[in-house]
Formats: structure tokens, C-alpha cells, sequence
């Protein structure tokens, strides 16, 4: 069974993740899309996302998807939106039946503390300022994986992950929703992220 894990965000939008332990040549067995990269891990992520979307969406053309000036895939005529994400061992992907959707799939690695500065505005640091090492670990994680799926939901240029993205509480639970505020261009827009914990990963989706 491909699926490692599926959730129901709510009646209309959905997810999956796919813990990626098959070799490239499983994922090309009957592919349609050719996936010009080089780096075997980085193309059976590619794949494997793909994959996985051709099983939530067994009615989409593959052949049909096409990348968008932000880079978010689309298909042109679908009465749908859709995300992908990939990271190393996992492809997740999330549907909509109704609105722009975006998801990120993200490692939980010490790295991330390195390249914080990039996306973190003063009052998400000061959220993690009393946190413990391990703790304000999993909070950048966090913080990293819910603006990239809100970026990919916004389908906007120009964005500044610091500026524009406001994540406005930490997360408690293993899995749960939390409150976020998208402040582009003069408009204010209030979105949920929906998250997960799985043993050394964080997946958020951003919703309505």
C-alpha cells in the first residue's frame, strides 16, 4: 500500500504522504512523464510525488501538468487545486475541490536554524525565545514548512517570507490547526495551516 498516510482535512480538501523506500525503477514502471534530473534521490522524489497524485486523482492527465511562474504545478480545465512537496524519503500531496491549496513537507534537521533569519519576522522569535533547544527545533520546522505551503497557496511573486507571512501561535499537539495572517500587497487574509508531526518529519497544509 503506497499510501503511509492520508487525512481528510475537512469534507473538501485532503491529503497524503508517501514514505518513499522504492527504487527508481519502480517509480518509472509505467510513467508517462519524463522527469529530466539527474540526481537519482531528487528524481524518484519527483516521480514519487507524481505518482502519488496520479493515485488521489486517478482522472488527471499527467501529461497535462504544467509549472507555474512561482513554481506551483497546475493543469489547466481541472475543477480542483492541488500542492505537491517532496523532501528526502517522503512526497506528500493535498487537494482542494474549491480554493488554492499549498502543502510543504519538510525534515525536522538542525539546518533550519541556520537559514531562520530568512523567514522568521520579531514576533515569531520572540515566540521561541524561551523554548528549549529541542523544543524551538520543532517550532522552526514549523515555521518553515507553514510559510512555504503558504506561499504556494498565495500564487504570488514578491513575496517576503519575514514580512508578508505572519504565523500567529506555536503548536502544542502532534497534529492540529493553527492561525496565520498573509499580508501582501495592502490586503490582509486570514488562513489556517492544518500540521503533523510524524517521527522525523512536519507536513503543513494551508487552507481556507
Amino acid at each position: 500500500m503506497p499510501f503511509f498516510y492520508q487525512q481528510n482535512i475537512n469534507e473538501s480538501e485532503h491529503l497524503a504522504i508517501w514514505s518513499i523506500t522504492e527504487p527508481l525503477s519502480f517509480f518509472e514502471e509505467g510513467m508517462t512523464v519524463d522527469i529530466h534530473i539527474q540526481n537519482e534521490e531528487r528524481k524518484i522524489q519527483h516521480l514519487a510525488v507524481r505518482l502519488l497524485f496520479s493515485l488521489m486523482m486517478p482522472e488527471a492527465n499527467m501529461k497535462d501538468i504544467v509549472m507555474a511562474d512561482n513554481g506551483k504545478p497546475y493543469l489547466k480545465g481541472v475543477p480542483f487545486h492541488f500542492s505537491f512537496s517532496h523532501c528526502k524519503g517522503y512526497a506528500a500531496c493535498a487537494v482542494s475541490d474549491h480554493f488554492p491549496i499549498g502543502i510543504d513537507i519538510e525534515i525536522i534537521h538542525p539546518r533550519i536554524a541556520k537559514v531562520a533569519h530568512k523567514f522568521l519576522n520579531d514576533a515569531e522569535k520572540n515566540m521561541l525565545s524561551n523554548l528549549s533547544e529541542e523544543d524551538a527545533l520543532k517550532q522552526l520546522a514549523f515555521f518553515w514548512a507553514a510559510k512555504e505551503a503558504m506561499y504556494k497557496k498565495h500564487e504570488q511573486l514578491g513575496i517576503d517570507f519575514a514580512r508578508d507571512f505572519n504565523i500567529l501561535a506555536l503548536t502544542n499537539l502532534d497534529r492540529g490547526l493553527v492561525n496565520a495572517q498573509i499580508n501582501h500587497k495592502g490586503i490582509i487574509s486570514t488562513v489556517q495551516l492544518d500540521y503533523h508531526y510524524g517521527q522525523d518529519y512536519i507536513c503543513v497544509t494551508c487552507i481556507n
